[in-house]
């Protein structure tokens, strides 16, 4: 097939399985993702910004140029890059050559700016669980967008279509066993393993790590900010371009608020050893990069039904209230999707559902969904409907049933004393032989209800089906209190 395009001048480059087409005139990206059998973009067309470079850094080589290596001796519009210079070349699959300005940059994607420039939420989140470079990133995103969606209260269907995009690829992902594979990562190296060279090396490392952001005009912090660049001061991640005329090798990150990061790296290595130098102002930071252990990510972006419990119903538990109509249309889509997957639903999100109905005082509805198995008896759930059940003798009953269901003996015998209905609890702890529960716990229920026939009745069951019960200290106690309370 062929793709639109808007410009006399036209590259290509692919990044995560994302084909970028360069449309140098009208300096914009347009972006097609690959996995998708489709010519339509993922995204409105979105500029170029680079991050890591800004007229200040280079404000601050001049000044400190007489104790710096580096002789600043360029003028800033010739140091200063250009967006789709004509100088640029474009190297298979992710990296620009700028000859003219002495820059290599490295092309990343800003996921986050590419989710805020569709208006399509399940085609967003299908895009996001598809990305493999930084599969931890998109999946916080499909988690915002999920829990920004039920916020703004967006229709249930949309709001259940998304989720089941979510649910199906995670399903898919546990079939194929992606979910559970590592990728390894090109980590920064910590401060502490870096050697500041020159006259300032004490100031500066003082400040290792501060970053300033800087912006050409408005930011309102949104997406829509183009201007936006990091000036980072020694040691941190982004530092400014060096003079090559000084220095072989230079580190500079930039990166596109809209749409990309561009990275300029490049490394020496030696027979035995590998280094990145790198240069801010009048000091270099060389730092041995070789004996730190690569850190290793998860390369799916697949978001288990825990994580979206935790991160998205549980966080917006305040506002389900305030629309339970609403909320339950969710949930129920939610487990029908789960079952079409064939995916366990976890037990915290129908102890959710449970106490979201009973703070509304839905106690028809919620039997309904214990009855028809829709919402899963547990231990939790059973110990929800009981403290749900303190305003409604209806629901105490489903939670005791759920619990004898269980066959949760010594619960349900705790549960039963905790009534005051000590004599049923001794006859089913008999019936069910439940050894867990001690003599001591009825007695002590019976002496507290100031009742000297309930403590006599307790007294005579254990004596009755107790071998030696009459031979303890209990016994010899509570007969004594009996007979004071006589």
């Amino acid at each position: 097939g062929s793709l639109s395009v808007y410009s006399s001048r036209v590259a290509v480059s692919v990044v995560d399985n994302v084909l970028l087409v360069h449309q140098a005139e009208a300096k914009v990206v347009i972006l097609y993702d690959l996995f998708k059998d489709s010519q339509a973009p993922i995204s409105a067309p979105l500029p170029l910004l680079l991050r890591g470079f800004s007229r200040a850094n280079v404000v601050a080589s001049q000044t400190t140029s007489i104790t710096s290596e580096v002789n600043d001796s360029e003028s800033l519009d010739a140091t200063e890059p250009s967006i789709y210079g004509d100088q640029w070349n474009f190297l298979v699959p992710d990296l620009v050559c700028d000859a003219a300005k002495g820059f290599l940059w490295k092309i990343r994607l800003d996921l986050e700016a590419i989710s805020a420039s569709s208006s399509e939420v399940p085609l967003t989140l299908e895009f996001l669980q598809r990305r493999k470079t930084e599969a931890q990133k998109a999946k916080q995103l499909c988690l915002d967008i999920v829990r920004t969606s039920i916020f703004e209260r967006k229709p249930v269907p949309l709001v259940t279509k998304a989720i089941k995009v979510l649910l199906m690829a995670y399903s898919h992902a546990i079939k194929t066993g992606s979910y559970y594979n590592r990728i390894t990562v090109e980590g920064t190296p910590p401060s502490s393993s870096s050697t500041f060279i020159g006259p300032e090396a004490t100031s500066n490392a003082s400040t290792s790590g501060e970053k300033t952001l800087l912006s050409n005009g408005d930011d309102g912090g949104g997406h829509g900010s183009y201007n936006k660049s990091v000036l980072s001061t020694p040691g941190s991640e982004d530092t400014p371009r060096m003079n090559p005329n000084s220095i072989n090798h230079a580190v500079v990150k930039m990166e596109n608020v809209n749409l990309s990061e561009v990275e300029a790296s490049s490394s020496e290595i030696s027979s035995t050893q590998k280094f990145q130098i790198c240069h801010s102002g009048n000091s270099r930071i060389i730092s041995n990069s070789s004996e730190q252990p690569q850190p290793q990510v998860t390369s799916s972006a697949a978001t288990s039904l825990e994580e979206l419990h935790t991160f998205v119903f549980a966080t917006v538990e305040e506002e389900m209230i305030r629309d339970v109509s609403y909320v339950m249309a969710i949930f129920i889509e939610f487990l029908r999707s789960a079952n079409l997957e064939k995916l366990k639903v976890p037990t915290s999100t129908y102890v959710l559902m449970v106490r979201i109905l009973g703070l509304d005082e839905r106690y028809t509805e919620l039997e309904l969904l214990i009855t028809n198995k829709i919402i899963e008896a547990s231990k939790e759930v059973a110990f929800q409907l009981l403290e749900s059940g303190n305003r409604n003798l209806g629901t105490r009953k489903l939670g005791m049933s759920m619990l004898r269901q269980l066959s949760l003996h010594h619960d349900y015998v705790l549960f039963l004393v905790q009534e005051g209905r000590y004599l049923e609890a001794l006859r089913y702890s008999r019936k069910n032989k439940v050894s867990t529960v001690q003599a001591t716990l009825f007695l002590e229920a019976a002496h507290e209800s100031k009742d000297p026939q309930r403590v006599a009745a307790v007294l005579r069951f254990f004596c009755d089906f107790v071998p030696g019960f009459k031979n303890t200290g209990e016994y010899r106690r509570y007969h004594q209190i009996f007979g004071d309370m006589s």
